[in-house]
């Protein structure tokens, strides 16, 4: 029963049009298609399918394996944002190395009620000369939580950017650099939000670029919200607010991005552009960007680059993108850091010749 199912005409042309539909997906402004967002998500699910159906074919039918082949050929640009081999780093001599994390506020792991002081140690104590912080706090009244004093006593200039929300700790953006900063500012910001942009200028062996550092609109996936609510009714109205804040998330993603491309592309200097960008590298936001801008994982990062540290561990939605004058030569996932609920991004760059 099984086999007739897959091999039947009329569901292998379903099959491979809800292919054509995810990949026409990617192209399609949520403001213009909203529900486009939810086939986005739906492609790592298929993708994984694709293989797993490939090998199925194979043992059941060879003389239908065209479908599950056609199938990963109209999937190939979703391939290389999902996995790499790591050939594509390059050895040798770099100029500068960036880090980015969401601190999660320096609280403790599945709480905000409670300051970990174990992350502001390895905070201050990262090395990485340009260090970019979102969901970032410090408090200049207590020396144990003033995180910007902390690090700024070894070495590094800054910009840290409050979020206008009212909030104690001084909630929102931090740049680090060992290089002097010659200018900063403000890409967007959202009222009673901690979401923005903000760029910086650095002063670097004799030349100048600019770093950015956003954290855009949430995902929404706080499913810890939900495990309280019990009986059909609750489960259907909790999923039905999921979807929509889903849906609309993408849709203030999509704004705050065409802020960035606008101002990133008005830069008179080589730039990196690092974050929280809650944004899977299957979405019309993420191509958009890949249209406009080189990413470091694609150019130069090695397996799957998941960088979620959660239930949803499988998520990759913090990113480094990069302008033209800038080279990446290697990027991670620094997987050994496991108090926030996001894994650091690492990437090292050297200036284009």
């Amino acid at each position: 029963m099984i086999k007739r199912l897959f091999l039947n005409q009329g569901v292998l042309a379903i099959y491979i049009l809800m292919h054509l539909a995810c990949l026409i997906s990617v192209y399609v402004p949520p403001s213009i298609f909203w529900p486009a967002v939810f086939l986005n998500y739906s492609i790592p699910v298929i993708l994984g399918f694709d293989v797993l159906f490939l090998f199925f074919i194979l043992v059941i039918s060879r003389k239908h394996v065209v479908f599950p082949l056609l199938a990963l050929i109209i999937f190939i640009p979703f391939i290389p944002v999902t996995w790499h081999p790591g050939w594509q780093s390059q050895k040798g001599a770099y100029d500068i190395s960036v880090m980015s994390l969401n601190a999660k506020l320096f609280r403790k792991p599945k709480t905000y009620s409670k300051f970990s002081f174990e992350m502001i140690k390895w905070a201050a104590g990262d090395t990485s000369a340009i260090k970019c912080f979102q969901e970032y706090s410090t408090n200049e009244r207590w020396k144990v939580l003033d995180v910007t004093r902390q690090i700024a006593e070894k070495g590094y200039d800054y910009y840290t950017f409050r979020a206008p929300t009212g909030e104690e700790h001084n909630p929102g953006l931090a740049i680090f650099s060992k290089y002097k900063i010659l200018k900063r500012g403000i890409v967007w910001q959202n009222r009673n939000s901690l979401n923005a942009g903000i760029y910086a200028d650095l002063k670097i062996k004799g030349k100048t670029i600019r770093v950015y550092n956003v954290h855009l609109a949430s995902m929404y996936l706080e499913l810890y919200k939900y495990k309280d609510y019990r009986g059909p009714r609750n489960y259907m109205a909790k999923i039905k607010k999921l979807f929509s804040q889903l849906k609309y998330g993408a849709l203030r993603r999509s704004v705050q991005i065409d802020k960035l491309i606008a101002h990133a592309q008005s830069s008179p200097y080589p730039f990196i552009i690092c974050g929280d960008f809650n944004e899977m590298p299957y979405s019309y936001n993420y191509f958009k960007l890949k249209r406009y801008f080189g990413n470091a994982f694609e150019s130069a990062g090695r397996g799957f680059g998941f960088s979620y540290n959660g239930i949803l561990f499988f998520l990759r939605i913090d990113h480094q993108f990069y302008g033209d004058g800038m080279v990446p030569v290697k990027y991670r996932i620094d997987r050994s850091m496991k108090i926030s609920d996001h894994f650091p991004t690492r990437g090292w760059y050297r200036f284009e010749k």
